[in-house]
Parts: C-alpha cells; structure tokens; sequence
C-alpha cells in the first residue's frame, strides 16, 4: 500500500469523471466478471463506519459515488446528502501561500505483480476469485485502519489523541498500470473529516498515519497471501529484489520473464522516440536536431503515458493474453493455472503457532528494527513482525491479526522502552520509542573511547615537529590536525563541511603522525572511497565492510577453523614428518594472514565518511583498536547523509565534543557558493535566496527538469567538463539513465540493442555502466571491480556478459564482466542517487529536485561542483501509477518544504537523555561482549618508539477486535 495527501482543490476529481459511462446502471445481480469485462473501470463505492453519521444513513456503505458527492466532501468539506458543513470548512490557499489544506489521503491498496498478471491472463473464474480476495485483504486493511489508525485530536493547541466513529471513504478499483500493464489496485480516497467521541467533526492525525502506512502495508499483503491460498491454494516465495530494498512476495509459477513483459514502461518511451526519429526523418529528409529530439521527447514521455485513457477491461485481456503468449508460447490460461495451482494445506489458527516458533519470530524482528535503526517504534515492530511471519499461512483475518498482535507484544517486552516517562493521554497511538540494550552498549563503547586515553605517550617533539610539517596548511586544517595528533584519547572526531580540505588534512596528519608516533591504516565506506584515501593517505587503506569480516566475521572464522584442522595434524601421532611441515606451514601462512587484520599499538586508524557507517561497526572497530592499543579518528559530517542501517552515533559525538572542526572550504570557484552551503548546511532558509538570485534554479514540471537537466548534463560533458548528473530517489535516477540511454541512441553513440541489466534497464555497446558490487576476483590494473567504478561497454558477449573498459582511463585495458555479475550488479551510469554521490568532486553537478528530498540530499547536491552547482526542482509531485499529481506548488515551496525536513538519527543514548534528563542512566547489558575471533598467534608486533607519558594531563496498536 501506498498513500498520497490529496490537498483541496480538484485533484480527488480524477477518479470519478474516468468511470466508464453507464456504471452506475449495473444490478446486483449482474455478473461481475462480465460486468468488468464490458465496461472501463467502475463506479466508486463508499466505505467507512463514518459514513453513518451522514444524511440519517442515507448514503451506505457500498453505496455508488458520483462526482457531485466527492465535490461535497473533499473540496467543500460538507456532507454529500444535507450539505451541511462537517466542522471548520478547509482552508483555501492560493499558489505561493505556504502548506495547502489537506481533503484526504489516497491509500492505494496493490497486488503483488504476480498476483495482477495471473489475474489478467487467468479464465473467468480464476479472475474472479483473485478479485474477491483482494477485496476481502482490502477491507479487513480497512477495518485495522478504522480501529487501530485514525485518530483525531482534542485540547489545547490539540495535545490529545482520541479515537473516531470512522472513516469517510471512497473506493475505486483499477485494472491498469499507466503503461497498460496488469496492475490489479484499489483506490481509497479517505476523508480529512472524522467525528470525534464528542460529536464535533473534525481532521485526521495524518501523523499518525504517515507512521503506519508500512504496517497497514504489510498487513495488506499478508492477508491477501492467507486469502489467494485459502481460496486456490497457491503457493508463495521470496524474491530478491536488490541491495537494500525488501524480498518481494510473489506467487510460484509465476516467472520473471511474464514479470519483465509487464513491467513495460521505460521500454515504451524509449519505442515511441524510435519511431518518431525514424518518421521524422523520412518526412523532412535529415535527422532531427538535437532540440527537436528534447522538444519530441518531453511530449512523447506524456503520450505515452495515458492516466486518462480508460480501456475496457476486455480489451485490456485480449492484449495481455497476446503479449503472454508472444512472450512464452505458451496459452495464457495455462500460465496462469500454472500459477495458481498448488496443495491446498491447512491454515493456522493463531494457537497453533507455539511458543519456540513465536520467540524464533521474535528474535527475527528485532533483529529486523534493530538493523535499520537505533529508536524504533511499536509501528516499526508491526511492520517487522508481519514481514517475518509471511511465510505463515492463517486460517482468518482474526487469526492473522492476533497472531501480529501478539508477536508485537512480545517484541516490545524484549526491546528497552526509552519513553517510558511520557504521559499516555498525550502520546501517539504507535509512537512508543524502543531501542536495545545492544546498540545502548555500542554507542556507549564510543563514548568511553572518547574519554579515555591511550597508554601511550606523545613524543616530547611532536609540537613542534608538527609545526614544522603543517606550516602550508590553513589555519583551521593545522587547528585540527594538531588537536589529533596531540591528543591522548583513544578516540577523536573531525568534522568537515564539504569542500573544506578533508583530504588534504588527512594527508598531512598522516604524514606527521607517522613522524611522531606510529604508523597508519585507512577505513572507508566503499572500496571507491577507500581506494582515493588510499592514495591520499600514502597508506593501507580498505573498506568497514571488509575489515569486519576478515578480521571477526565469517573471512577470520574460517581461518580460525582451518587453523584449527592444520593444529590437529601436527597433534596427531600418526603424521608424517612431512604432513606435519605442510601443515605447520599452513598454520603460520594463516597466522600471518589474520595478522594483516589486526591493529597495531600506536597506529592511527582513520575512518573517513564516519557519518555513512552504522554504530555497530564503529563500536566493533572501537572495540579492536582498543584492544590494540590504537587510536580511532573519526572523519565526516554529520549533517550530510548518515548511515543506511542503525546510526546517529557519529553525530551523537559531534554535538557531545570535543570536537576538531575545518571551517575555511576550499572547493567552490565562486566565494558566495561557499557561503550558501554553509548556510544551507544549517537549514538556513537565506541561503536558497542566493541560488536563486545566482540562476542556479529552474522549476517546472517533472518531465521537463528532467529532460532540462539531462540536456545540461550533455551538453557540459561535450565541453570535457566532468558532470554530476543527480537525483535523490532511484525510480528518477532510472528514468534518466533510460532517456540518456535512449539520447545516445539516436545520436548514434550506442546500439540499440543489448543486455538487461540489474536495473532493469538495457546496456550495449558504448553504453556507460556503474558496477554495484565488490567483487576482488574480478582483478584490474589498479586492484579489482569496485562498487562505484565506471565503465564504457565494448562488446556485449553471448550468454550475457559484457566486455568494458573504464571510463576514467580507456586505455587501461579491457575486462570481462561475467553475466551472473552483469544481472545482479551492473546499472546503467549516466546518473546516480545523491546518497552515492557522496564524497565525490565534479566540476558540475545537475541535480533533479523532487518533493520527499531531505536536506541532507539537497546540501549533498549542492556541494559536489567546483564550478557549478545546479538544481531542477519539479514543481508536481511525481505522479503516482493512475492519479494525476494533484497539487501544483511553487519552487520555494519545495525548497522550503526539503529545508525543514531532516533524516538524520538520532542516537538511542541521545534519546534516552531526552525523556530522562535528571532519571537514571539507560541500562546496558552485565558484560560487554568481545571480539568474537581471538587471534591466531600473540601479536608481536614491536612497540612504537615514544617515551613514557608525560606526567602533565589532557502499548499495543495492533490490539484484537
């Protein structure tokens, strides 16, 4: 399920005026199926308990909606049959004016893809029962929502949450994707008008529904997985569907090729430009301009996307049934059997789900919240516990519903409720805050580690040895490089803003710190950026991840169990002389091995981008590099983007301090560009008057930034310039990597056929691709195929393999890409998100803006490009699958809207100290765990040559109903 806030004006009125025409003369008993197979798609129907206090129940449930209702309520505000006004009319706000009235909230209720295209292309009553079941899932979503969700707020300045009498809903179901693909959905157009307990009418708590929206979500799709089995008996599995995102659940039979066939949208575009290039050109005897082409495009891109185009649904199945059987060669009906075939088993009551399955469960949801978070919530934990019982199949919604519940109890009593002192009348239902005694302990491991000092001294020269060595650094890179290199703690922190010299700082502490007390290693995030500190640094330098796992995860496990086997045949008297010396040399070959993954006393271990890395790598590197011995500097910015699972720790350290800052930025050509990055770092408003005001904004429609921004980006690189070409989410990072694809087929760069990648987009030759993925088998001349390095396709090889080159150095050889790596972790290049573009320099960056950004995107795009720094800020939201976009805002809106919205974490320590400012301190577990891999031999490592110290100092949502 997906929601979009609908604000007053017309936008709601899409889905009435495209119900096909004599809906509303349907019987009721008439057949459905054949109903649907006649007509476009249906009237709306009205749902919700809410509905009973209008017009003395003279509109009830399922009654049908006409376009003059849904003016009534969701533009007017009034009651469809009395017209009397329910509570304060809405706010009217003119374009400019600031936030815009919420009407109500679309919650768009979708079957899995499986589930719609073995719906298109089943018999009659296949479809039909498909159709049943997701209304059945529909309305017992529904109903948790009425009972469990909606709220209203009472008081002053609204500081109560109260139940409601209902929902005011209206329904409308669809067949189609935009693309005319099997997109089996239901609209549900709720209300901004609730009655409270007292009788006055008046808005939702959208807070609280933005919360739940991934809980009802996965509601949604576990009740509809128990309904399709219970009624067909279908099976059910996961499938993969990339770093980062969750396992998609699809029916079994149901294949990636009839998935890939209708999944068509990019394709489409990228067709319909071809044949306008080719009829273009026949008609006016040359090849169109490359202005033509922008202008053919942005009309093309709406063409064929057609949100008003209304097909029968037989028409609709007599294409997919084509398409399917050009696809496969097999009978539709038979795919879809295929599908739906299956052992009907028997479903389980929520008794039958005993006590060691429920805790197995348990254990996999906080594993599940903890992961992705430091503070989680009980809608986290509903969310999470439908998530790891999906493979469970229920007997009834009651039962699927009691089962979560309980589950969601369980969990919270295993989590550390961090709340605990907020008055119940005045929390929100579901925002109850939890962490774990696990990740309480990690944040606490940095920050004893950042009051406690080595047990090493500082050579009684280093002062001024450091003086010597930093003269040529700014005043504030010498500041801060000192502040690390004479400090006694086993951990400090250095924050720099973007473009203030991390780099060049790095070098010269390295450099300094090797002169005075010890040698280097270098951590980054990704096997790019490790590879540039690397370089930087003179040093060693490898990834968080890879330090991990060699040293204490599974890569030192198996050498600890090989060393293991080598130590039983030396102790074995029935070896031979010779087995024992293998197997002696053996031992020490894995000895020195794990060596290579340990810290040494006095080194300095810099971890750059710290702000990207979790808290549990933090603390295990902490937890190493103490028991070495070693110092930990940590390098970032903690109001960029943060961590991707469980984090805010590294910012937790920067507001606590001592803190080494650089102020002074370096890279900006242009002195006032410095200066509104720094405001704008901030949340200072002022500083989006200075793009601005310096033309570095266009606005316009969606399609039009994008296409405004791609030609920009083209255009800068013909000129040699190296570009940066943005967004913040993938589907638009998609979209301009398919019309760039498509731009440079017409300009003849790159052929039109190809491979399908991991993005589902095509490659071919001259295509530049981005690999996802380490892979250190995969060898190059400056290391191996690294997650982020770019690439030109030179060949594309039978069986799905591609051969490439790269695109910093051409002439650097050519390399083999495997096709099992190519399907999995191949992209096309020509854009990237901005959480990747991290830590790179560019002379320009072009960056499409869309609402939903936080501002620690916008600050990262803005702060990329020496020369410029550029932004296309969609003015429409980015249209959902069947709804047009609805409200139009200007491009300060969005702006302002992306300032004041934040998605950096806050540390769970930081959290407790809120609610418990003067109370106790949090609790942590009786003994701190340890690295899990001893070494394999004592560590011999000689000690640094520095003198001896120096004597002078330094309540449950999901409840059953």
């Amino acid at each position: 399920m997906s929601m979009h806030k609908l604000t007053v004006g017309d936008g709601y009125a899409y889905l009435p005026r495209h119900v096909a025409a004599g809906d509303a003369d349907l019987s009721a008993g008439d057949s459905l199926t054949a109903y649907y197979e006649q007509t476009g798609n249906p009237a709306g129907r009205w749902l919700g308990k809410g509905l009973g206090a209008l017009g003395n129940g003279h509109l009830p449930v399922g009654s049908l909606v006409t376009e003059l209702a849904m003016t009534q309520v969701f533009r007017d505000g009034c009651d469809p049959v009395s017209r009397a006004p329910l509570g304060k009319p809405y706010r009217k706000t003119a374009p400019g004016e600031g936030r815009h009235a919420v009407a109500g909230y679309d919650l768009t209720f979708t079957a899995p893809k499986s589930v719609s295209v073995a719906w298109g292309l089943a018999d009659e009553s296949a479809r039909a029962t498909l159709y049943e079941a997701h209304r059945a899932a529909l309305s017992t979503a529904l109903r948790f929502v009425e009972h469990s969700v909606i709220r209203t707020r009472v008081g002053a300045a609204g500081c109560r949450q109260v139940k409601t009498h209902g929902i005011i809903a209206a329904a409308f179901d669809h067949w189609d994707s935009r693309a005319g693909d099997p997109n089996l959905h239901t609209h549900v157009v709720v209300a901004n008008k609730v009655q409270g307990p007292d009788g006055a009418w008046r808005s939702v708590d959208g807070r609280t529904l933005h919360a739940a929206v991934v809980t009802v979500s996965e509601l949604y799709d576990s009740l509809l997985a128990d309904e399709v089995s219970r009624r067909i008996g279908a099976s059910w599995s996961l499938r993969d569907r990339g770093e980062r995102r969750n396992p998609a659940f699809e029916l079994d039979g149901v294949g990636e090729d009839l998935l890939a066939e209708f999944s068509a949208r990019s394709e489409q575009i990228h067709c319909a430009e071809q044949r306008w290039a080719d009829e273009f050109t026949e008609r006016r005897g040359r090849a169109p301009s490359r202005t033509e082409t922008t202008r053919a495009r942005q009309h093309l891109t709406r063409e064929t996307r057609p949100p008003k185009v209304v097909r029968p649904l037989r028409d609709l199945l007599a294409d997919w049934a084509n398409r399917a059987r050009k696809r496969t060669g097999l009978d539709p009906v038979d795919l879809a059997a295929r599908a739906l075939s299956g052992t009907y088993g028997r479903p389980l009551r929520a008794t039958d789900v005993g006590p060691e399955v429920r805790s197995a469960i348990v254990a996999q949801v906080i594993d599940d919240v903890s992961t992705r978070r430091s503070v989680w919530s009980t809608w986290n934990l509903g969310a999470a516990a439908l998530r790891s019982s999906l493979a469970l199949r229920m007997a009834s919604p009651e039962d699927r519903l009691e089962l979560t519940n309980a589950l969601v109890i369980q969990a919270g009593g295993a989590c550390v409720r961090i709340d605990d002192d907020a008055d119940p009348e005045r929390r929100r239902v579901g925002e109850e805050m939890f962490t774990s005694t696990e990740l309480l302990q990690a944040e606490r491991t940095l920050l004893d580690a950042a009051e406690t000092n080595l047990p090493i001294g500082i050579h009684p020269l280093a002062d001024r040895i450091a003086d010597r060595e930093l003269r040529d650094l700014a005043d504030d890179q010498r500041d801060a490089t000192k502040a690390a290199l004479l400090s006694r703690r086993s951990l400090d922190v250095l924050v720099g803003p973007a473009g203030s010299g991390k780099t060049t700082t790095l070098a010269a502490l390295a450099d300094t710190w090797r002169l005075t007390r010890g040698d280097v290693v270098g951590l980054a995030p990704s096997a790019s950026a490790a590879a540039t500190l690397s370089t930087a640094l003179d040093a060693r330098c490898e990834t968080t991840a890879k330090w991990i796992y060699e040293s204490t995860g599974d890569g030192a496990a198996r050498r600890a169990l090989r060393y293991q086997v080598e130590m039983a045949v030396l102790g074995d008297p029935a070896s031979s002389l010779l087995d024992r010396r293998d197997a002696n040399d053996r031992r020490h070959h894995l000895a020195s091995d794990q060596d290579q993954w340990r810290f040494r006393r006095g080194q300095l271990v810099i971890v750059d981008e710290a702000s990207m890395a979790d808290t549990r790598t933090l603390a295990a590197l902490i937890d190493q590099a103490s028991a070495a011995e070693a110092k930990v500097l940590l390098v970032g910015d903690h109001l960029q983007r943060g961590a991707v699972d469980a984090g805010g720790a590294f910012g937790m350290l920067a507001r606590r301090g001592p803190t080494a800052e650089l102020r002074t930025l370096w890279r900006f050509s242009h002195p006032w560009e410095a200066r509104a990055t720094l405001d704008l770092r901030h949340g200072d408003a002022a500083a989006l008057d200075a793009y601005i005001q310096h033309g570095r904004v266009s606005h316009g429609t969606h399609d039009d930034m994008l296409d405004d921004a791609l030609s920009a980006a083209t255009d800068a690189e013909a000129q040699g310039r190296t570009v940066l070409l943005a967004a913040a989410d993938r589907r638009t990072v998609n979209e301009l990597n398919a019309r760039t694809r498509a731009e440079r087929i017409h300009t003849g760069t790159v052929r039109t056929t190809g491979i399908t990648l991991s993005d589902g987009l095509t490659g071919g030759v001259g295509d530049r691709i981005v690999t996802r993925r380490n892979n250190r088998r995969l060898r190059t001349s400056d290391g191996f195929v690294r997650n982020g390095d770019l690439w030109t396709i030179t060949e594309v090889l039978p069986g799905g393999g591609v051969c490439v080159q790269p695109v910093a150095d051409p002439t650097n050889g050519t390399l083999r890409l495997p096709a099992a790596y190519v399907a999995e972790s191949v992209e096309l290049g020509y854009a990237t998100t901005t959480a990747r573009s991290q830590g790179m320099t560019v002379d320009e960056t072009h960056t499409v803006i869309t609402a939903g950004m936080g501002r620690e995107d916008l600050y990262v795009a803005v702060s990329r490009g020496r020369h410029l720094n550029r932004l296309y800020v969609a003015t429409d939201r980015p249209d959902p699958d069947c709804l047009p976009s609805g409200e139009i805002v200007t491009v300060r809106e969005v702006l302002d809207r992306i300032l004041a919205t934040t998605h950096a974490e806050t540390s769970a320590t930081e959290t407790w100290a809120t609610h418990h400012p003067d109370g106790p301190q949090p609790p942590l577990p009786a003994t701190r765990p340890q690295p899990a891999i001893p070494p394999l031999r004592p560590q011999m490592t000689p000690r640094p040559l520095t003198p001896p110290p120096s004597p002078v100092p330094d309540g449950p949502v999901l409840e059953r109903w």
